[in-house]
């Protein structure tokens, strides 16, 4: 399998909460995380597939505009907890790195091609991958 990978970055406030917890009980689950806080994400978006007669899987820069469109548009510079994703589930890496990769794959459809994995890292020592099992279909 070929795959291609593109990173890209965008800063984001959020805090982890349960909104049917009191404020003690958040803290006590998510510790200084129940505060608002920002961070520079990093996002790695890759596809696996074959390259068509150009010799690309994907042109990166049409892959870069998608993932603007589609995530950075929304993301970058905002507070996550304000987006509709995230109203009833608290913005961790791993439901930001479910909620990217189920946008995404409805977006990058193709014969050639298909989202294989997506990683957000919250930190650079702490990240959450969501990839495509074996039995999920493009």
């Amino acid at each position: 399998m070929l795959t291609i990978t593109k990173e890209f970055s965008f800063h984001a406030a959020h805090r982890l909460h349960l909104r049917d917890r009191s404020d003690a009980e958040n803290l006590s689950i998510y510790g200084d995380c129940a505060r608002l806080h920002g961070h520079t994400y990093r996002l790695q978006v890759c596809l696996a597939g074959r390259p068509d007669e150009t010799g690309m899987i994907l042109h990166f820069g049409e892959l870069k505009n998608i993932v603007q469109r589609e995530v950075l548009s929304r993301y970058d510079h905002a507070d996550l907890n304000d987006l509709r994703e995230y109203h009833d589930l608290p913005a961790t890496a791993e439901n930001m790195a479910e909620h990217i990769f189920t946008t995404l794959d409805r977006a990058l459809v193709s014969d050639r091609f298909r989202l294989q994995q997506v990683t957000v890292f919250e930190t650079p020592a702490a990240w959450a991958t969501r990839s495509r099992s074996g039995g999920e279909h493009a």
